[in-house]
């Protein structure tokens, strides 16, 4: 949440204030944020870290972009957004890469392990949220180093989504068309299925009321 306001000025997470014990509120995951929130925020983390935007939406200048100006409601121009995959700045993973990095390097039923008796110190989860997000890297991180993949909040995707993923090639990125944007990794409400790796969904890009939908960044090395 620190992150997101230091970029885009405001907070517009659920779970803004009351952490739990001596956790700190600026360290809670951000939620409430739709796709194109979250592709406008990875522009403006670009251009503040002095790197190359990814995204390009029509009419749309994202370094003068206000959050009240990042639609509300399906637009057409957000929906056709290009990403140019050879850009240095930060993105949203597409799906094959959100879930390379959540396997951590192993087959694992969820992000860290393969029991769900051991979930409970890798994920936060229906059994151990207490009904809210926490702050991150409170777990143990799997085995790239990568914490709460597993939990805590789902995570917005590049990739449109279709019901099958893509068979056979490399680094696919997504489906050619679709309304529905693909989100991943299970939240803080979510039974112990609901978090395992390959779980996914897809949800309108314009939705922005749900607590358990947040985002996580990548970028080229």
């Amino acid at each position: 949440q620190e992150l997101w306001h230091a970029v885009m000025g405001n907070n517009p997470s659920h779970f803004s204030g009351s952490p739990e014990g001596s956790e700190v509120q600026g360290k809670r995951p951000v939620e409430n944020v739709s796709w194109y929130h979250a592709i406008a925020f990875c522009n403006k983390l670009s251009i503040a870290c002095s790197l190359v935007p990814c995204y390009t939406v029509t009419g749309v200048n994202f370094a003068t972009l206000g959050f009240n100006d990042i639609p509300t409601s399906n637009d057409s121009n957000w929906n056709n957004a290009v990403c140019d995959w050879s850009k240095n700045g930060f993105r949203l993973p597409t799906e094959a890469e959100w879930e390379w990095a959540a396997k951590g390097g192993k087959e694992y039923k969820w992000a860290g392990t393969d029991e769900e008796s051991e979930l409970v110190n890798y994920a936060w989860y229906s059994a151990n949220s207490n009904n809210q997000t926490h702050e991150v890297k409170k777990r143990t991180a799997n085995g790239y180093g990568l914490y709460d993949m597993s939990g805590n909040v789902w995570e917005w995707c590049w990739d449109r989504y279709s019901a099958s993923t893509p068979t056979g090639g490399q680094d696919p990125t997504g489906a050619v068309s679709g309304s529905d944007r693909v989100v991943r990794g299970g939240g803080w409400g979510n039974v112990p299925g609901g978090c395992v790796v390959v779980t996914r969904f897809g949800y309108d890009p314009d939705i922005i009321s749900l607590s358990i939908l947040g985002l996580r960044v990548a970028c080229r090395p």
